[in-house]
């Protein structure tokens, strides 16, 4: 993360908000989860406050169960209003495109140091579109402007920061699986045809898919018997040790949370260079890193990994652990962002 210096908040226990609009589980929602441990473990007093309720939400239950804070509200701007008045933390964090329409402008009138990550750059459609159009240009309400990869820092329309996106490594287990996987949404931008394409192209390996979305029943309906469909997981945690290779076939990221949480257990990733994938993956070091739609580069890397000896393994997997430890874990990324939350007070 590039951020300025400034006075260390650690040695004042700081009460945090990070605010999101949720009805399930995905990156945003991880890279929150992640925060929110991350800023216990520095001994901040943080809150994840969800804008409403849409029934059980996974994220709220495991932050709860951990002995987070979490408060759910019930979707109205007053509501949200009154309670930032009745608990006025002293920095909000945003995340997704309703949580910073409605929050800055608030946190700008009570004077509360207000931040705001942007994690999708792909073009959006409807009345999502809208939506993004006015979240990016509200965005210089806040204090601070974060992205989390260069082209969605590219697309902001003011100041901004690249951070990068980490993971808590302390419980990551390294994996033992050998598992083919695809993580993620079953939506355009994330390319999951790509990977049933991929799957007939080895017909003696077998495939998992973990996610869901609108485009699930044409992905069914065109799938090998090799490739397998777990639908949405409220819980990875217990999935990766299953994996031994993820798969990103992605047309549009930023920096997916699903290529930190593998590596961070030590499954190399194979994936197309796009969003900052090329900040985190070296080609044929810790992962495959191929260029934007070359299929036959991806056959060539399911291939490596799969006839790779028991050494070739070790190393990927140890190069893709200490990746994640020098430059994607909370332990380095969370004093940054303190000193980030600091400057911005000022």
């Amino acid at each position: 993360m590039n951020v300025e210096k400034g006075d260390d908040m650690t040695t004042k226990k700081k009460k945090i908000w990070l605010v999101l609009d949720s009805r399930g589980f995905g990156g945003i929602e991880s890279h929150v989860e992640q925060l929110a441990v991350g800023l216990s473990n520095a001994r901040t007093d943080v809150t994840v406050v969800f804008l409403n309720q849409y029934g059980d939400h996974p994220v709220h239950k495991r932050l709860l169960y951990s002995g987070l804070n979490c408060r759910q509200l019930d979707g109205r701007l007053v509501s949200l209003w009154q309670a930032i008045r009745k608990d006025m933390p002293d920095v909000i964090h945003t995340h997704g495109y309703k949580a910073g329409i409605l929050a800055r402008p608030i946190a700008k009138m009570m004077g509360i140091t207000c931040a705001s990550t942007f994690h999708s750059g792909e073009a959006k459609e409807g009345k999502i579109k809208m939506y993004d159009w006015v979240d990016r240009h509200t965005a210089f309400l806040a204090n601070q402007v974060y992205a989390v990869s260069t082209p969605v820092l590219e697309s902001l329309p003011c100041a901004a920061k690249l951070a990068n996106n980490f993971v808590n490594i302390d419980d990551s287990v390294a994996s033992t699986g050998d598992q083919i996987a695809f993580v993620g949404r079953l939506s355009k931008e994330k390319a999951p045809e790509r990977f049933v394409n991929l799957a007939k192209r080895f017909p003696h390996l077998e495939f998992h898919i973990y996610g869901d979305g609108p485009m699930r029943k044409s992905l069914e309906k065109n799938a090998p018997e090799n490739l397998t469909f777990h639908g949405a997981q409220s819980d990875m945690r217990r999935i990766w040790n299953h994996i031994g290779l993820l798969v990103i076939p992605s047309r549009a990221e930023g920096l997916p949370m699903s290529s930190l949480e593998a590596m961070a257990r030590g499954i190399p990733v194979a994936a197309f260079n796009v969003g900052a994938l090329d900040q985190l993956i070296e080609h044929n070091h810790n992962g495959w890193l191929l260029k934007q739609g070359d299929m036959n580069g991806l056959v060539d890397a399911v291939l490596d990994w799969h006839n790779s000896d028991i050494v070739k393994r070790a190393e990927l997997r140890m190069r893709a652990i200490n990746t994640i430890k020098k430059d994607y874990s909370a332990e380095a990324v969370v004093p940054q962002l303190l000193k980030a939350y600091a400057t911005a007070a000022k």
